[in-house]
């Protein structure tokens, strides 16, 4: 009886280590993506109010560049931009920045992304101001927020990284494979 209940238990245990995941991923997906052909080729309008930081979000769009799934082409005043950035003077507080993202409710696409700065982002670091865009095109992407302190999509505060980490790259990954 001994070698039968230890013989279950040991075939138990090894299904269990083999069919456990074995990496966990953090990322959040909010439920719209660009098409395929849109991530791949991405453009971005930088509205006269923000164009005193214009090298901040060239750096920030193009931080996602190394993803084989998402390409900044084109910046300018495009007829029809995937993203526009403008500024703001407006405190929102903590609020530091927003991606509205507009999709069509039918087919979960997206149609149009607008970043918005604030006035508090205007204080931060250089760093912090390229964290705080990579951040709002990740929403603009379709990642959401997660509470891990290693994906540049944290929900509150910063990871000091000027790059998408591991994480938001397996989100980007998931939803445009």
């Amino acid at each position: 009886m001994r070698k039968k209940t230890l013989a279950v238990f040991l075939v138990f245990t090894v299904l269990v280590a083999l069919l456990a995941p074995t990496n966990a991923s953090a990322y959040t997906k909010l439920g719209y993506v660009m098409t395929k052909s849109s991530a791949k080729n991405f453009k971005i309008y930088i509205n006269g109010s923000a164009k005193g930081f214009k090298n901040i979000i060239i750096s920030g769009a193009k931080a996602w560049n190394p993803s084989p799934y998402l390409n900044t082409v084109s910046i300018g005043n495009d007829v029809k931009p995937n993203y526009t950035v403008s500024s703001s003077g407006t405190n929102k507080g903590s609020v530091l920045a927003v991606c509205n993202t507009t999709y069509y409710k039918s087919n979960k696409l997206i149609s149009k992304n607008e970043i918005t700065l604030y006035k508090g982002f205007r204080s931060l670091s250089t760093n912090h101001k390229i964290e705080t865009i990579v951040h709002e095109f990740g929403h603009g992407f379709g990642l959401g927020h997660v509470k891990t302190k290693n994906a540049i999509m944290l929900d509150k505060g910063f990871i000091n990284k000027t790059k998408p980490q591991t994480d938001d790259f397996n989100g980007i990954k998931a939803l445009y494979k």
